[in-house]
């Protein structure tokens, strides 16, 4: 009897393990083979001079509610009206909102809707207190060790450029495409994009026009190891972007001396509010990693493969291990930020009043509101009033399909410019101008296409900010690769 029970638990154990092994050998999506191309030839020296030029400018977007100086964007679009003289005298200019910018490449069929590459030029500020860091000065659009140096040589005149390039070369070859396509360039994502790009999608949207396709900044070509087990450079797609939601923590006291304070003053229930809500994160949700690994299955090592391809199994542990760094922590959960904390005015005087300011990023599947009610009920202290200040949220974006025509074309230009590199789709955590073009699109992706090392990476809105002369001509070869994919599909 003993004998057979021991046979059945075997049986039972292979056959568990073979369920397993079966499920991550089928786990995961071969990228399609890809329709190899003669690129064309870019001088990258000549687009380094252009994109140097463009760094110059100081077109610095401060702070919300401070306006930009108007006269650095003026001597930006006369800086691009010289630099791209076809562009300029083919394609229909729009200024948006004095500031902004929207091109209109007409193409041969009328019929189809238009697709929208989009950039920004606006930059962020210099920090004074690490100007001394900086290599070469900021704004100076330094040429050197083979790379162009300057606040936005990636964030992202880069791409402005790259397009424009792109562009000004495909019109010099005489090319018009079939599809109509939009260049849209706001002036103000860094600080929302309310004045820029939505500016723009609203004049779109007044033609009662529709975008078969938008993409903008948002992922990167990732160098090798940036992505765990995946020695591979990665070329991370966002096909969604975390929504946005900012609660304010009020705690009003009697206030008083110092001498003979409560058992908890204000600050004290507002700290305890904080920590509350710091101990008690909202819940993981994998379905965005998942499917980033399960394009990415064919190249990962056997055991993440296994743990991803069975997920009803591996999923706590898989939840803890991603929940320990912050970077992959924000790509499972609808992460909570205390950002400013003010009370108090003088070491002997009791507070009579105590805020702060809690910053949520939203995963797609959370709402504003359930952020709103699952603060009230993680506090739990009717002491804590808890407001949503006006204009302070957005919901999480859509989810853009990875089976759609364009972001097949997306893939087989990656693949015409960057062989090297495997595709995956991924979660945007920040925000980006692409969730103003919502009401018009639903197929909208996020990837600014340039090879980076985790070093590079670590400049946007630091210090040294600069991007190679290679990536910066490679940056061209996909954009006339993917308008010619976009711009002939119909």
């Amino acid at each position: 009897m003993l004998e057979s029970l021991g046979i059945l638990v075997l049986v039972l154990v292979l056959f568990f393990l073979a369920f397993l092994l079966i499920r991550t050998v089928l786990f995961g999506k071969v990228p399609p083979p890809v329709e190899q191309a003669e690129l064309p030839e870019v001088d990258g020296n000549i687009v380094a001079e252009h994109l140097a030029a463009v760094l110059r400018h100081r077109t610095i977007s401060e702070s919300e509610g401070k306006p930009a100086d108007p006269q650095t964007f003026y001597a930006l679009h006369r800086e691009l009206e010289r630099l791209y003289p076809r562009v300029h005298a083919t394609l229909r200019v729009d200024v948006v909102n004095r500031l902004s910018l929207l091109y209109t490449w007409k193409g041969r069929d009328e019929f189809l809707e238009p697709v929208l590459l989009a950039g920004h030029l606006d930059v962020v500020p210099v920090d004074p207190e690490t100007r001394d860091a900086w290599k070469f000065p900021a704004f100076d659009g330094h040429i050197e060790d083979g790379a162009v140096w300057g606040r936005g040589a990636l964030d992202t005149k880069n791409s402005v450029v790259a397009i424009l390039e792109a562009v000004e070369t495909l019109l010099k070859q005489g090319y018009q495409p079939k599809r109509t396509i939009l260049l849209a360039f706001g002036h103000d994502e860094e600080i929302g994009g309310f004045q820029g790009a939505a500016q723009i999608a609203g004049r779109i949207q007044a033609y009662n026009a529709r975008l078969a396709a938008v993409l903008d900044e948002g992922g990167a070509i990732l160098s090798g190891g940036v992505v765990p087990g995946v020695s591979l450079p990665v070329a991370l797609i966002g096909i969604a972007e975390k929504g946005y939601a900012t609660l304010q923590l009020t705690v009003e006291s009697s206030g008083g001396h110092s001498a003979m304070p409560p058992k908890h003053t204000g600050i004290g229930v507002l700290a305890r509010a904080i920590t509350r809500l710091e101990n008690a994160p909202l819940p993981e949700r994998l379905h965005m990693v998942h499917r980033m690994f399960e394009h990415l299955a064919p190249f990962l090592p056997f055991g993440l493969r296994l743990a991803f391809a069975n997920l009803w199994l591996f999923r706590p542990l898989i939840a803890r291990v991603l929940s320990a760094n912050p970077r992959t922590n924000a790509l499972i959960r609808t992460t909570t930020a205390v950002t400013m904390v003010q009370g108090g005015v003088k070491d002997n005087v009791l507070p009579a009043r105590a805020t702060a300011v809690v910053n949520f990023r939203l995963m797609p599947g959370d709402r504003v509101a359930d952020v709103v009610a699952y603060a009230r009920r993680v506090i739990a202290d009717d002491a804590v009033q808890i407001s949503l200040p006006q204009g302070g949220s957005w919901e999480a974006s859509g989810v853009s399909p990875t089976d759609s025509p364009a972001y097949l074309g997306i893939l087989q230009a990656l693949g015409q410019v960057y062989p090297e590199a495997v595709s995956a789709p991924y979660l945007v955590a920040g925000a980006t101008d692409a969730r103003h073009y919502q009401a018009v699109c639903d197929q909208i992706y996020r990837l600014s296409p340039m090879l980076i090392t985790p070093e590079e990476l670590k400049t946007i809105h630091s210090e040294n900010e600069h991007i190679s002369i290679e990536t910066l001509a490679r940056m061209v070869q996909f954009y006339i690769q993917l308008i010619k994919i976009w711009g002939e599909n119909g």
